[in-house]
């Protein structure tokens, strides 16, 4: 399998924009430039000296022989040269995330006049950031090198310098013993090894991508994949407890284009996803571990889903798609490796929670606490727990409290200041479903008796905790209760397990 990947190295630059869009971008591009270049000019001449002592000092640590294939022309270097020079690029080159030497790294080690003559010279060029087209939106991807891969060789010992015999390309022996059939594609300079490779993973008579993907997709509406073991479809991994079924979704995938859309419509308009996840007793007798689905599995909801819920219910989600990731606030006291600038935009930290930003070394604290994997290796599936920790993290923390406030704010808009319809709208925005006449009483009974410890607390001049535009001439005790009922409701069991 890596010897399809030989000649592949990533590429941090590729342009998001269609093709007339990059030319007017480089157009406008080169007209700031050719305004700006005498400034840029000197501001390099500064920087120069700084840059490459800072490139100087990475390059000496490489081993003589990829120093030397950084000298060499282009045209000289050999495939595994060629390889290990686009390696280092994504540190040497300028227009790669990754360089090691950005204007913000020199910057830091100018003194003196040199950097009060720089500051002079990027204030000049400010003047000119009109006619600057911003940056160009980019994404990462892989690309070949060219036309001929590196060799790819057996490992003694898995040792990187102590090379056995050479492989190719190849699949699954038990599948197809024969090395793979590569052809490189016309005017592409590719050697056309991953594209042998989509062909056989995409091709409609393999008998695992498709089973696979609908495992997957099953397992996340279900808690359990028709196969126990997500990432192991081999002989140690478990059996399907429902092979014709597992045949059948996959092959409807594939028959409709491998449109997922499809498969999830298809998933859940059936009447095993529609179950009941009522007990019954003679039933889980028989299976009790459910595997043959005689009702839904209870699940409670992914951290994430949690807090998109929550944003959701509370009117603060921003539905806004694509961008750079956000940083939410931190608990304080809550120091991160390498940085969490905190999104200044609010209603930017209010994205749907696939948006927040990832850092290996540390998990979202809300996220953490509902079973996020740990980000420095793959998971098949995740673990669910259930701790005093969720219970608490939910009650306690800063932005649950927020979010009842505003959906506090959303049940005074639509219900006024009647209590029976304000508890009805709480209940249906939250739980979407109205109350019961026993949990009536029970939410009656609540703002009686609470509302008279925060009328209490109100008097002795203590905050409460009120909806974010309160109605004039309301009455704040009532208001609190609202928001200590919205409160309730998002850490309500309703609302964090699907049933």
């Amino acid at each position: 399998m890596q010897a399809f990947f030989a000649d592949t190295t990533a590429i941090d630059n590729a342009p998001l924009m269609p093709s007339g869009e990059i030319r007017r971008y480089r157009e406008k591009l080169a007209l700031w430039e050719a305004k700006t270049r005498v400034i840029r000019d000197e501001m390099n001449a500064i920087e120069e000296p700084k840059r490459a002592a800072i490139i100087k000092e990475y390059v000496d640590k490489y081993p003589e022989e990829i120093q030397a294939a950084l000298t060499k022309p282009e045209s000289d270097r050999s495939p595994f040269e060629a390889l290990m020079v686009a390696k280092a690029k994504l540190y040497l080159d300028p227009e790669s995330p990754q360089y090691l030497a950005p204007t913000k790294a020199v910057l830091a080690k100018l003194k003196g006049d040199p950097k009060k003559r720089w500051v002079e010279l990027n204030a000049d060029l400010g003047k000119f950031v009109e006619l600057h087209p911003g940056k160009l939106p980019v994404g990462t991807g892989m690309t070949d090198l060219g036309l001929e891969a590196p060799k790819t060789y057996v490992l003694r010992r898995g040792i990187y310098d102590a090379p056995k015999e050479e492989v190719q390309p190849g699949f699954l022996s038990i599948l197809d013993p024969r090395p793979a059939r590569v052809v490189a594609p016309k005017r592409v300079e590719s050697t056309g090894r991953r594209t042998a490779l989509a062909n056989v993973l995409t091709d409609p008579e393999n008998p695992l991508t498709a089973r696979v993907m609908v495992n997957r997709i099953w397992q996340y509406h279900f808690g359990n994949g028709l196969v126990g073991t997500p990432s192991d479809f081999g002989v140690k991994g478990d059996q399907p407890t429902h092979p014709q079924l597992l045949d059948w979704l996959a092959s409807e995938l594939v028959r409709n284009g491998w449109s997922l859309k499809y498969l999830h419509r298809l998933i859940m308009t059936s009447s095993v996803y529609r179950e009941s996840s009522a007990y019954r007793e003679a039933a889980s007798k028989a299976d009790p571990d459910d595997n043959l689905l005689w009702h839904f599995p209870r699940s409670r909801l992914e951290g994430e889903v949690i807090a998109d819920s929550a944003l959701a219910v509370s009117g603060l989600l921003d539905p806004k798609m694509g961008g750079p990731s956000v940083f939410p606030e931190l608990p304080p006291g809550m120091s991160v490796f390498g940085g969490w600038p905190v999104t200044k935009d609010e209603s930017e930290r209010n994205r749907r929670s696939i948006y927040v930003f990832v850092r290996r070394n540390t998990r979202y604290p809300l996220f953490e606490s509902f079973d996020m994997p740990d980000t420095h290796e793959s998971c098949p599936r995740r673990n669910v727990t259930t701790s005093p920790v969720q219970a608490l993290t939910l009650l306690n923390n800063k932005l649950t409290l927020e979010w009842a406030q505003h959906l506090a704010e959303r049940v005074i808009q639509s219900a006024g200041g009647d209590l029976s319809k304000q508890i009805e709208t709480a209940y249906r925005l939250a739980l979407s479903r109205p109350p019961d006449q026993a949990e009536k009483k029970i939410v009656g009974d609540f703002f009686k008796r609470h509302g008279g410890l925060v009328a209490e607390r109100h008097g002795a001049g203590e905050p409460l905790a009120l909806p974010s535009n309160l109605p004039q001439k309301s009455d704040p005790v009532q208001m609190a209760t609202l928001v200590d009922l919205c409160h309730t409701l998002i850490n309500a069991n309703e609302f964090v397990y699907r049933n």
